[in-house]
């Protein structure tokens, strides 16, 4: 037998006694609710506890053990705390398996209370050991194991953005459908984000494990954001099975950059939602900007944003490293914001504290692996000149064709080399979609518009697609997926469009009203659904001629 199987013998033992502990553990729930005035049964519990689903583990320790004090006796008590235990041991919930690990050391294997079913407590003593060393929230273990050449290698979680911690088996049927689920997520959907992935193999075979490694990898091409390391412990010196709790594969866990373990228990799915959730979060810097720029968000009166950024100037101006690091993550806030006027406060800023400051950003280095601190910046720009020249081509774009102003017209062609202008056409509501056919973006986006497209009559919106490529096949592409709206393009590139629209990058999508006025621009499709519902919506009081 492998040595992997033999550290798990008893527990296996013990796993595999759960399900005919089910029947056993019945009857005791049966005699336990019995002791019980209110005759509480773990269903009861299940309904009370429920109501605290979505709290953090720390504020529904503190409810359990006030509930389980309810108890007249010490049978009363040990019924309530058994039946929490359970609750949270099977939750679906990530993180809550702590509260299981708390109640087990704080009333029954510290022998407060004694459970009479001997396998119960057999598999409470195997869960807490296994799981308290590696809950979410904790410095993630120490583990020192060997790579395929023997060598001694350190898991750690270094500079990345996320440690990726798999325990996988070859022989393990639900590890075969997880190794390629995982690799297609860590392949195509990260871009940006930085991976180590320790991938741990628990046997000791190792011709097995090289031949598992070559299948498993040989269809992926892993980008360089994505640093994997194969693993294993043929001699189980590192304890890995106690330390994660690995007693059965595969076993997946999430690492921030600090080793905090954010994800345990995962899927790869499962991963994908934390990432995409940690990625999403506010930094302290960030709140601090919503704090002071979402109260003024929605004011016409830009001078309420600047006045703030001349504040953070006085703040930060003698302090380089405090200048850059606050400067470049203010910048990058207002600059995503959904609000206009912070949008506009953005330009400022770059105008002023960055393009028209280019000594104040000499210092800089910008990288793309780490965090941002002081003047080490995390971004995609070659030198601070690079950095400069695009932020100032930036500022340069936004003010083409601001809100609230007339767009600059464009004589297009269209595919019969018709000419067509912007102001030609007469709807309420004019959808201007710069797109190309090679943009894969693009892609999604045309058909979530012609889907939109045919909720409207023509007199209301008409849409105006605009393809900004010369390849002469995209008349064709018209002909086969004609959603029926209006198709231009300018393949002698006569029109000037790309010196008066931003079409840096496409899709664009613009909003204009029927004097031709820019209601909104750099939008996706659920915001121009939500505008458009809005200016056509029925005003209060107007007769629609629907009889009632």
């Amino acid at each position: 037998m492998r040595n992997f199987c033999k550290v798990i013998a008893a527990a296996a033992a013990v796993v595999l006694s759960v399900a005919a502990m089910s029947v056993e553990a019945s009857a005791q729930t049966d005699t336990l609710s019995t002791s019980l005035d209110k005759g509480m049964t773990q269903e009861d519990i299940n309904l009370v506890m429920s109501v605290f689903d979505g709290q953090q583990p720390y504020e529904i320790i503190g409810k359990a053990d006030a509930f389980i004090q309810t108890g007249k006796t010490d049978e009363e008590k040990a019924s309530l705390a058994y039946y929490i235990y359970r609750y949270y041991r099977e939750s679906r919930i990530m993180g809550y398996d702590e509260i299981s690990v708390y109640i087990a050391d704080n009333y029954f294997l510290n022998g407060k209370y004694n459970l009479k079913d001997g396998n119960a407590m057999m598999e409470m003593k195997l869960f807490a050991e296994t799981n308290r060393r590696s809950l979410i929230g904790m410095a993630a273990p120490e583990l020192t194991l060997q790579d395929p050449a023997g060598n001694s290698v350190a898991v750690t979680s270094g500079d990345q953005d996320y440690t990726v911690l798999y325990f996988y088996d070859d022989e393990c049927t639900s590890c075969i459908r997880t190794t390629p689920a995982l690799m297609q997520y860590l392949t195509r959907n990260t871009a940006g984000i930085n991976f180590t992935v320790y991938m741990i193999y628990v046997q000791d075979d190792r011709e097995r494990w090289m031949s598992y490694i070559q299948k498993a990898m040989q269809p992926f091409s892993v980008p360089g954001n994505v640093r994997i390391i194969h693993l294993w412990d043929p001699e189980m010196t590192s304890d890995f099975v106690n330390k994660y709790g690995v007693i059965s594969t595969p076993k997946l866990f999430l690492l921030d950059r600090s080793g905090v373990i954010i994800g345990r228990e995962l899927t790869p799915l499962a991963l994908s939602q934390v990432v995409e959730v940690h990625e999403s979060q506010l930094t302290p810097t960030e709140m601090i900007f919503e704090q002071i720029f979402v109260p003024i968000a929605n004011s016409a009166d830009t001078t309420l944003v600047t006045k703030e950024i001349d504040t953070f100037f006085e703040d930060s101006k003698d302090n380089p490293e405090f200048f850059h690091e606050l400067f470049y993550s203010l910048y990058q806030y207002l600059k995503t914001s959904a609000s206009y006027t912070l949008q506009q406060g953005a330009a400022y800023l770059a105008n002023k504290y960055i393009a028209g400051m280019p000594e104040m950003w000499e210092t800089v280095t910008f990288t793309d692996t780490g965090e941002s601190r002081g003047s080490v910046i995390r971004a995609d720009f070659s030198s601070p000149s690079d950095f400069i020249d695009q932020t100032a081509l930036a500022v340069l774009m936004f003010y083409r064709n601001p809100l609230d102003k007339p767009a600059t017209d464009l004589e297009l062609r269209t595919p019969q080399n018709k000419k067509f202008h912007i102001y030609d056409v007469r709807s309420r509501y004019t959808v201007l979609y710069f797109y190309n056919t090679d943009c894969a973006l693009c892609r999604g986006v045309t058909e979530a518009l012609a889907k939109m497209y045919k909720e409207y009559d023509r007199t209301d919106v008409e849409v105006v697609a605009i393809y900004t490529g010369k390849d002469k096949n995209w008349k064709n592409d018209v002909k086969e997926n004609n959603p029926g709206w209006i198709n231009l393009w300018d393949s002698k590139r006569k029109s000037g469009m790309f010196d008066k629209y931003d079409l840096i990058d496409v899709p664009a999508i613009y909003l204009l009203d029927e004097d031709k006025v820019t209601l909104a621009k750099d939008i996706n499709p659920d915001v121009l659904s939500a505008l458009l519902e809005y200016y056509l919506a029925p005003e209060e009081g107007a007769v629609t001629g629907v009889e009632e």
